[in-house]
Order: structure tokens, then sequence, then C-alpha cells
């Protein structure tokens, strides 16, 4: 193989950043065609397709993501010793960043991290990849994602816990003939219930293998891949869930649900903001990562994964 020429490495990590031609060019300043040119002949040279169609995205091939880390690398040590990493602005910035979150976690870190995003760089862009717990420590190590946040540990990732000691909680609705906010369930009425069951992708499978181990009964009635519209199905039904009790507080808020305590004890767990160190040495990246942990309160302390 041929030595690669740095703007043909700019394209292509532009392309992997951002999944899509289009976008690359934006964040590359120059024209679609131009980085469609810059493509082809990467994949000449390299002899692979390097990025195929996958709906509205370009999805990296085995080859691409084996290759992302180096040239990631190479680009912002090319950047920052010629000064140009130094460039980056926020405020005038038009990168795209990649956040992998589960629905829970859109639904309890979004607002606050797009708030301070407005304010400080009203053009950078978050692309929200959903939450496959099984691949996240691969993303983040290959530099697939910027940052995650997750509630289940990632050994050998760098890490700052935003919550902790969270449990999990039943969450009934209000017109269930045993509703009384947090009382706990006894057994039978647990397993009386009609439950909705979270996809274990998602990350929460600690529920699921705490019941399994307690040898409970759960009637389920549907298996979902997000929480986010729970309290809109639970609300003129006879379905109940179990969620993390800071959520189930928040959906108690607006719709008419209550909270009850399992019947058996599951251990407490936190959450926590990931991030590779080996994939975030740019101005950007690092900048990124503060303004996560603004964003996310003063919970916690960075500590090695």
């Amino acid at each position: 193989m041929s030595a690669l020429e740095l703007n043909l490495i700019r394209t292509f990590t532009a392309i992997y950043e951002t999944g899509s031609v289009t976008e690359a060019s934006t964040m590359l300043s120059v024209t679609q065609p131009s980085v469609s040119y810059g493509l082809a002949r990467l994949r000449k040279q390299l002899a692979d397709p390097l990025f195929v169609r996958s709906g509205t995205t370009m999805a990296p091939t085995d080859r691409a993501v084996e290759l992302y880390p180096t040239l990631s690398r190479a680009v912002s040590a090319i950047d920052a010793a010629v000064g140009g990493d130094e460039q980056f602005d926020p405020a005038t910035s038009r990168r795209m960043f990649r956040l992998c979150l589960s629905d829970l976690g859109e639904f309890s870190f979004l607002p606050a991290i797009l708030s301070r995003l407005r304010r400080e760089a009203p053009d950078v862009a978050i692309d929200v990849v959903p939450m496959e717990i099984d691949q996240v420590r691969g993303w983040l190590r290959h530099g697939s994602i910027d940052a995650a946040i997750a509630s289940i540990p990632l050994p050998g990732l760098r890490q700052r816990k935003i919550l902790t000691s969270d449990r999990y909680v039943c969450m009934v609705p209000e017109s269930w003939a045993g509703a009384g906010s947090h009382e706990p369930l006894s057994v039978d009425e647990f397993q009386s219930l009609r439950h909705v069951v979270i996809d274990q992708e998602s990350g929460h499978h600690q529920v699921d293998e705490a019941i399994e181990a307690a040898r409970l009964e759960r009637r389920t009635v549907l298996k979902l891949r997000h929480f986010a519209v729970l309290p809109g199905l639970m609300a003129n039904s006879d379905i109940a869930a179990i969620v993390p009790l800071q959520v189930a507080e928040q959906f108690t808020q607006s719709w008419p649900v209550v909270i009850r305590e399992l019947p058996i004890d599951i251990p407490t767990f936190d959450v926590s903001l990931y991030w590779n160190d080996a994939t975030s040495e740019s101005k950007a990246s690092r900048w990124f990562l503060e303004l996560l942990n603004r964003s996310l309160g003063s919970a916690g302390a960075n500590s090695g994964g």
C-alpha cells in the first residue's frame, strides 16, 4: 500500500465520524463531489469499500473500523504539531461529535447537554448513537464514538460517575388496585402484575438476573427496546415496569403512575460518563468531554477504568 495523502486521511476520518459524504463535505469545507472522489481513491488504494450504505448512513467496514484509531490519531498529532488543533473554536465550529446513550440517557441527560451546547457552540452537532451495551467498549476503543453514558461498568476505560446509588423500582398505573406510593410489593402482588420488559441491550440486565436468582415469576405481556414510551402505555392500562428510581420519579410528575418498591433486593448502580484517552487527545475532543462534564454536574471525580 502506498502512502496516503493527508487530505485523503481527513476525508476518511470525516466520513467515519459523520456517517455521511454530505456531512463530511460540510465538516471539511469542501464540495460533496470532492469527498466522493477522495473516497473512490481511498477504496482503490486500500482495496476495500471502507463504507457501505446502511439506510441513510455510510457504515464502516471491518477494515475501516481497524484503520480509524490509527488514522484519527495521526491527524490529531499532525494538527497539534502544526498548531491546527489549537484553531478549534467551539463558538464557530460545525463539528459533529458522537455520544452513545440509552433512551433513558436521552431523557435524563440530553436536555442539560443541549442547553449548554446551544450557549457555547451553537453550530456543533451531536450524533446520538443508540446503546448496544455489548458494543460500547469496542466503539470507544476504536474511536467510533467520542463518549458514552452507561450504568454498566466498562473496565479499561476512563470514567466519571455522574449519578450514584440509583436503584430499581416498580412503576404501576395509579388505577391499579394495589397502588400506593413507595409501598413494597408483596411477592404475590409482583407475580400477579402484567409486566413490560426492556431488552437487555439497553444495559439494564441486572434486573433480569436478580429476578431469575430469586426465582420470581414475571408475567411478560410486552417486550420493548426503549423505556421512554412506558408512561404513555401505562397511563390507561394494567401493566407494570421496572425502571430506575431517578427516572420513575420524573415519570410520576407528568403521568398517572405510581412507584412501588420491589419485593426483592437488587443492587444499586452508578451511572458514569466513559471515554477513551487514546482517541480523545485533540483539543476538540477534550473540549467535548469538558462540556459533557460541566453539563452533567459535579457528582464523582475522574478515575481509572
